[in-house]
Parts: structure tokens; sequence; C-alpha cells
């Protein structure tokens, strides 16, 4: 049995009748193989098709041998049914400017240089990549870009053809074919000829325009360039320019002067914290020579405080502050949504913090960890905070 491919005498048909000549359940899914089929199987870095069988949906195709199996959500069809086969037109579109972007590319980035040679190609989203040899510059990338733009706005004809093996070599390919037999070439004008069965399109002014987003240095000194091509390079553009549009109505700025605005904001915006880290630091110490003053004076080395939600950032600086002078600093925090606590000691203090804290989650329904001179958690239960301070300051002052 083999499955004749529509899909490769024309990349543009949308719709077949054929008739099933084959099934299996696998994983508890419908598999189908139909006697002819426009459906393309997963091949070469470009993705199945999907669509409908007699309105029921095909989620997958596999190629195995010669035959096309098409996996549907309903297990409806049985061997020597007709079926009425409907493709998702859109995404076999998209699939075919993407596969025909990518061969006018590798091309172009050849030209460019002769050892960019292509290695691995990826069709499997909206942006593509393509992997080659050697190390290319920034400028290389924009002279393929241009090329690569240039021939599809030529609107050099597109045509799928098969050879035999033996009449190959009179080919100029771009790179040996992986097949063998009869084997299928598609030709680009007089830029670009390869080996290859999928889906393309008719002229290469259908995948226009070609933008090349950002290169990759990957495993193996092989290079990987990312790009969109057609429909989706377009809405990429689209929504690109609607960020910078905003981004210019906000800054008062054109296009061209919004890096500089963003970078004179990451500034203002490191100063800032830098500031308010000083601040905090400062508010810190202030708050700490209290306590240790209201220590002192009660004759202790332990300070038990609680501080509101505004005071999260003071927490970590005013126990250091507290330990460099007293034993012990129990603190603790009440956000709207938790309980937090930490405990720390001086350098010449022994009770570890981390049993000390594991002994008063459970007042706060928390959880948490530290080691014997550090330790914190936080919990749900808000109520608890008070009693979770107070408990600790008497295992500390326990014999």
């Amino acid at each position: 049995m083999k499955t004749k491919r529509l899909e490769q005498e024309n990349s543009y048909r949308q719709s077949f009748q054929s008739q099933v000549i084959a099934k299996e359940l696998r994983q508890g899914k419908a598999w189908v193989a139909l006697a002819e089929s426009a459906f393309y199987p997963s091949s070469g870095g470009q993705l199945f098709d999907i669509g409908s069988l007699n309105d029921l949906p095909v989620s997958n195709v596999e190629k195995e041998g010669d035959l096309v199996w098409h996996q549907l959500e309903q297990d409806s069809l049985q061997v020597g049914d007709s079926v009425a086969g409907v493709i998702d037109w859109s995404r076999r579109f998209r699939h075919m400017q993407r596969h025909s972007a990518q061969h006018l590319l590798s091309q172009a980035l050849l030209k460019i240089n002769a050892d960019f040679e292509t290695k691995a190609v990826s069709l499997s989203s909206e942006t593509c990549t393509v992997d080659f040899a050697a190390n290319p510059e920034a400028h290389d990338l924009l002279k393929a870009e241009e090329l690569v733009n240039t021939i599809a706005y030529q609107n050099l004809a597109i045509r799928a053809f098969e050879v035999d093996e033996q009449d190959i070599a009179k080919y100029p390919l771009r790179r040996p074919p992986k097949v063998s037999g009869r084997i299928r070439l598609v030709e680009m004008g007089d830029f670009e000829l390869s080996a290859c069965g999928g889906t393309h399109v008719r002229s290469t002014a259908e995948v226009a325009p070609i933008k090349i987003l950002r290169l990759e240095r990957i495993r193996g000194g092989l290079s990987r360039v990312y790009f969109k091509a057609g429909l989706e390079a377009l809405a990429d553009y689209r929504e690109k320019h609607e960020v910078c549009t905003q981004l210019g109505q906000k800054f008062s700025a054109q296009v061209a002067e919004l890096p500089a605005r963003v970078d004179a904001l990451s500034q203002d915006l490191l100063d800032t914290r830098f500031k308010l880290k000083e601040a905090q630091h400062d508010n810190a110490q202030y708050l700490a020579r209290e306590l240790i003053a209201q220590a002192k004076a009660n004759n202790t080395n332990v300070i038990v405080h609680s501080l509101d939600a505004n005071s999260e950032a003071l927490l970590a600086p005013l126990a250091q502050a507290l330990t460099q002078v007293l034993d012990y600093a129990l603190l603790g925090l009440k956000s709207p949504e938790k309980a937090s606590l930490l405990f720390t000691r001086s350098e010449t203090a022994s009770h570890p913090m981390n049993d000390l804290l594991k002994n008063v989650l459970p007042l706060i329904g928390g959880r948490g960890g530290g080691k014997a001179d550090r330790a914190q958690g936080a919990g749900s239960r808000l109520e608890g905070l008070a009693e979770a301070l107070s408990q600790a300051a008497k295992l500390l002052n326990k014999p």
C-alpha cells in the first residue's frame, strides 16, 4: 500500500477526496492512512498540516514507509470509508512561507561567505532558525538580509520537480541530497536549488519580507540565526511598531531616541535605589540605637521587636546592626498576607537560631529554616506573630 502525496504536486491544494486504506489505534488515538492525501507529514524541520477528514479534526500527520498516517480526535472512520479532506490553509501557508524563506536565506548566507553552510533548520514556530558553520559578524547578516529580500522582491518562480538519482550530478545543488532513487528538487529561479520534499510558495515574492532577528553562538562552532518571514514578519513589525509608538508617546521621543531615554531612566532608577538603600541603612541604624538603648536600660542582651509592612526593607540591616552590640535580635514583620520572623545572634552568642525558629514557626503556621547564627521563616497566621516572638524570648531566657 502507498499514499499518493497530493501536496507534493500542488502545495496550494486545500481539499481532496480519498479512501481509508489502513487504520491503527495508538495510545488510545485513531490513526488512518489514505490512498491519497494533501496533508503534509512532519519532515525536514517543517511541521505537519492539520485540518479535517469528513469534518473530524486531524491533529497530527506522520509518514511511515510509503504511507501517510493521520491522527483523528474521534474514532469514527473505518478501512474502506470515503473521506473528504480539508487542509488548515492558514497554517499551511505560514509553513510554506517559512520553508521557502529558509531556502532563500540559507543560499544568501552561502553567497555572502562560502563557509556559511547550513547544517540544520527549525521551522516549527513563528521564529525560525538556521544553524550554519563559522562565526559571522553583524555586517555579514546585514548583507545576507539585504540580499535575500532583494531576491524575494524579484518575484522569481519557484517550482518542484523530480529527477533520477543518476542524473543528480547535473544539477548545482546547494547541498547533497539525503535520499536516493527519484529525488524531488525545489528550484527558486537561478538563485537556489536544493533537494526538498516540503511545501513551498510559487514565487519568492510571497515570502517577503524576511527579517533576521538575532544571532546566537551554539555548540560545535556553529551560529544560529533567528528569522521571521512573510505574514509572520509583518505581524512582528506591527507589534514592535505599536510598542515603539507607545513608548515614543510616553517619552515624547522619536523611535531612534528611545534607547538613550531608557538608558537615562535606568541610570536614574539605579541612583534612586542607591539613595533609598542608604536611607534604609540610616533608618536601621537610628532604630537600632533606640532599641539598644532600651535593652541596656532593661539590662538585657535580647531585643524583641515587630515591624509593620512598610518597614520590610529594614528587617535585615536592623538585625545586623543590633547583633553587633546585643547577643540576640528576634524580629517580626506583619504584612497583609503573611507574618515573618528573623532571628539572628552575635558572634559570641551560642543559642542556635534555627532550633529557636523551628520551635515557634507553628504559631504562625509557617515554614522556614536557616543556620545557627541566622534563621528566618514566614506563615499565614498573622495573629500568631506576637505570641511567636514572646515564646522565642522565653525560650532564650530559659535556663
